[in-house]
């Protein structure tokens, strides 16, 4: 997934036929259980973010338990609560006799802070050099269980934030799980399965002015499973501290509706590790929907519990089962955001949702994916393809402004026949000293990769050498984002296409029209 051979199949762009067939990659093993799975949400330190704990300190770390619908945060019994590691067997802490009322993350709800001595956590074990979160155990006065995790860490932890998104709109982040009943899935040994998928959306937001981000992967165990496909020695906990900026279910933005950019990521590859453009898309006014495509793009953990692990590599340059799948997806995806907008059950979308204004944009065999949706689906203003080699019917060009991102060392013969044949403007952008996986978070991820496995190089994770890590992040937003701007919103000419290099000497914009 991460490696140099597997990159073969990411990219598409090796002369041999790779064919595996269905159930060809031994799929790795199902992520444990996850064990915080409590009943309300924590605020560890609460009124900071993130939750940097000094392990020397004295005095008392504080955790609000967060009052909902559901719970009033002022009957709870602080003899009762204790705070724990859920990844370690260590001891629990009691909290102290007296909690605090207070609404810490401006819901307008009244919250219960608890203290725990601070020493003692450490000396139980239970606040370590490597600990990720807390759990938080206890009763109201009647009786009824309450139970959450919060993330937490060592206040001298390497700790990896995504550049901050830099639209007008906080953003908002919240995951669908569809049923395309038309379909059966191939991928499955099970008799009449139908094709089911996750998909992950971040949107322009108006969030609450404490409200804590969502973790990186907003379910855990499929976190897990990416890192344990990729071949490398780092635990369970490490996407942990890697910190992002979507609030987890906030509010839509109250603007008109919005424009949507469908995205799909490479083979083996999750959505969640393309966020920092996704959030920077959705910053800047746009529903991003992007799929996570079974079987195919990393491990999938479905509401009920169910594990789709990661079995498919694509099977050659020429179209196959893999690349129709991912374009059948897509499709079906686009079917449903139609349907959002007529009737999400939520009401967050309802009516939000510009239909004219759809671009279908994606990385690697995401790109190739893309540009067949292009051609199948006229509505479409606009398609990207970030460094993936064209497959199928991709001789047959397309009618829609295409944007072709690729590194300036690329040799990919599709991408010269593509730009030559092409029927409708063709934006090039070449990048000096990237790789593949220079145009996903991954350059942003190395260091603290590094930091638990020596195997882990800009070499083996394809990320390039453009320095620093956020440089290469910056480039990739800066020039979807322009394009975007122009062809999917229609906003006007953005001065980046119009051959302007503006802050990015490493960029070499050639416009390809009509």
């Amino acid at each position: 997934m991460f490696s140099k051979s597997s990159h073969l199949f990411t990219s598409l762009a090796a002369v041999t036929v790779l064919a595996t067939g269905c159930g060809g990659k031994k799929p790795p093993s199902e992520p444990p259980p996850e064990v915080c799975t409590g009943t309300t949400a924590l605020d560890v330190l609460p009124g900071t973010y993130p939750n940097a704990v000094e392990l020397s300190g004295t005095g008392a770390l504080e955790v609000a338990i967060l009052g909902d619908a559901s719970l009033d945060a002022r009957t709870l019994d602080p003899a009762t609560a204790s705070l724990s590691d859920p990844d370690a067997s260590a001891p629990s802490v009691s909290a102290e006799a007296t909690l605090r009322e207070e609404d810490v993350n401006g819901d307008g709800r009244v919250d219960a802070v608890l203290r725990f001595p601070l020493p003692t956590l450490v000396e139980r074990g239970v606040l370590h050099a490597e600990m990720s979160r807390l759990r938080l155990d206890a009763r109201t006065l009647s009786g009824a269980e309450v139970s959450g995790c919060d993330r937490a860490y060592a206040s001298d932890h390497l700790l990896t934030r995504l550049p901050a998104p830099t639209g007008p709109y906080a953003v908002g982040t919240t995951s669908f799980h569809w049923v395309d009943t038309s379909r059966e899935e191939e991928f499955s040994e099970a008799k009449r399965d139908k094709r089911e998928l996750m998909v992950r959306v971040w949107y322009p937001a108006t969030s609450p002015l404490r409200a804590q981000p969502a973790p990186y992967f907003l379910v855990r165990r499929e976190g897990i499973a990416q890192m344990a496909g990729g071949g490398f020695d780092t635990p369970a906990r490490m996407l942990d501290f890697v910190h992002a900026h979507a609030v987890a279910e906030a509010p839509l933005a109250a603007d008109a509706r919005f424009p949507i950019i469908l995205f799909s990521p490479g083979a083996g590859f999750s959505p969640t590790l393309y966020t920092s453009l996704m959030e920077e898309l959705a910053s800047h006014g746009y529903v991003v929907v992007a799929t996570s495509h079974t079987y195919t793009t990393g491990a999938v953990i479905f509401p009920d519990g169910r594990y789709a692990p990661n079995t498919e590599d694509p099977g050659g340059l020429f179209g196959t089962p893999f690349l129709d799948t991912t374009v059948a997806d897509l499709r079906f995806v686009l079917s449903q955001v139609r349907a959002l907008d007529a009737g999400d059950d939520s009401g967050r979308f309802t009516g939000k949702l510009d239909l004219e204004r759809v671009g279908v944009f994606g990385h690697s065999i995401g790109g190739a994916a893309s540009t067949l949706v292009c051609q199948k689906e006229p509505g479409v203003r606009a398609c990207a393809n970030i460094d993936g080699t064209f497959q199928g019917s991709w001789k047959k060009g397309v009618d829609q402004p295409f944007l072709l991102v690729h590194p300036q060392a690329s040799e990919d013969g599709t991408h010269r026949s593509f730009i030559e044949d092409r029927r409708a403007r063709v934006y090039e952008v070449s990048v000096s000293r990237s790789a593949h996986l220079t145009f996903s978070d991954m350059p942003l991820l190395l260091e603290l990769m590094k930091s638990y496995d020596t195997k882990v190089t800009a070499d083996t994770l394809e990320t390039g050498t453009l320095e620093p890590a956020e440089r290469a992040a910056s480039i990739t937003r800066a020039w979807v984002l322009a394009f975007a701007d122009e062809t999917v919103k229609g906003g006007g000419e953005s001065p980046l296409l119009q051959g302007s290099s503006g802050d990015y000497p490493e960029v070499t914009l050639e416009v390809h029209s009509r």
